[in-house]
């Protein structure tokens, strides 16, 4: 009886203690599962870090924008660039856009203002020779009076920066629609002219009506024949 109870106490002994490894088993597995997956989210936290230029104090290190290469065949502004470097440095979460990016976003709006200054060309070979085939005021007409004409206008009406973008700015100067509307006013000026001419003397009477009563005269000068005889 004693042996049987000494048996059955040793049996279950037995059995608690394959239960205790068998859990032992399971949870150190399960716990290596566990660690095995935080440790791994640790990697992939630092490497992100590593690939964003991060340093051991979480910092970026400043990206060298001076590396860029300038298109030669376009004219770059020395203050715009550095506008540009400004904003790249500031991108991408204060950490900067990458050289390779930078230098991309270059090469973009060199293309852009390359086929803009290829575009406005064309524009303004196009008004040239719109101008120049012109029977009003084209021909032999341009220089000897279309010129004359546009920059009269322009100094009666305008002003000093009128006068420049006309001769140095061909968005201006080479416009048909804007020299031909000057042109007009430039004729107008000039007949004005040949009328106030004709007065011989600042003082002549004749002089004072003209200027008195425009309405009255010819562009010549003379006296219209309904006013013959009139004093006005």
């Amino acid at each position: 009886m004693v042996n049987e109870v000494a048996e059955e106490i040793t049996d279950t002994a037995g059995e608690n203690q394959k239960d205790s490894s068998d859990s032992s088993d399971v949870t150190s597995s399960a716990d290596d599962t566990m660690l095995s997956e935080e440790k791994d989210a640790a990697n992939a936290t630092a490497e992100a870090k590593d690939a964003d230029g991060d340093d051991a104090d979480g910092k970026a290190e400043p990206v060298n924008y001076d590396v860029l290469e300038m298109p030669k065949d376009v004219e770059i502004d020395e203050a715009t660039l550095g506008e540009f470097k400004d904003i790249a440095a500031e991108m991408n979460e204060g950490k900067g856009i990458s050289v390779e990016d930078a230098q991309k976003l270059i090469d973009l709006r060199a293309k852009m203002v390359k086929t803009s200054t290829v575009e406005w060309e064309t524009r303004f070979s196009e008004w040239r020779g719109e101008l120049l085939s012109d029977k009003e005021i084209g021909g032999d007409n341009f220089k000897k009076v279309t010129v004359p004409n546009v920059l009269a206008a322009a100094e009666r009406y305008g002003d000093k920066e009128m006068m420049e973008l006309l001769q140095t700015n061909k968005m201006y100067g080479e416009n048909p629609a804007l020299v031909r509307m000057l042109n007009r006013v430039g004729e107008t000026l000039r007949a004005d002219q040949l009328v106030r001419g004709r007065a011989t003397e600042p003082g002549d009477e004749e002089a004072k009506l003209r200027r008195m009563y425009p309405s009255h005269y010819n562009d010549d000068g003379s006296t219209k024949e309904r006013h013959k005889g009139s004093p006005a």
